[in-house]
């Protein structure tokens, strides 16, 4: 019975040490790929637990995957905000833009009349008037500015 046992205890350590042996040949993980020099295909090829190096940092496949799988949900999240904020946009532009409109309009009507009270007013006062109208600011202005000896001299 004793050899019973020694065989049967050592046939279990072979077949222990050839699974041993197997771990211990496990290669270890390879280094990280670079995604630039990746193309579409290679990456589709790629195990899931494949080590990918992307500016500077390393991840998994999977990891990456998953990221951008939830950077495009949370994206999307998003989209009826911004939808609604470019339309709040285009009516607001469309309201400054109307009311840029209606003002030069109005400015026009305003250039329009003064034009015309210029005219009347000088056909009014006959010829000259702009300049002779200029020469009196000048003089007004003059006469405010004058000590009073100087004003005193004018009167008489």
């Amino acid at each position: 019975m004793g050899w019973k046992l020694i065989v049967a205890v050592a046939a279990g350590l072979a077949s222990t040490a050839s699974v041993i042996a197997i771990a211990e040949e496990k290669p270890t993980a390879p280094a990280a790929v670079s995604a630039k020099d990746l193309t579409r295909e290679q990456f589709q090829a790629l195990p899931p637990d494949a080590v990918i190096e992307i500016n500077g940092e390393s991840i998994t496949k999977s990891a990456f995957q998953a990221r951008n799988i939830k950077a495009v949900e949370e994206a999307a999240k998003r989209l009826p905000e911004l939808r609604a904020r470019a339309q709040s946009d285009a009516r607001r532009k469309a309201l400054l833009d109307k009311r840029a409109a209606e003002l030069a309009e109005a400015n026009k009507k305003a250039e329009a009349e003064i034009a015309r009270l210029l005219a009347a007013d000088a056909a009014k006062h006959g010829p000259n008037w702009a300049a002779r109208k200029k020469q009196a600011a000048e003089l007004l202005e003059q006469a405010a500015k004058a000590s009073p000896t100087e004003r005193s001299e004018s009167d008489t």
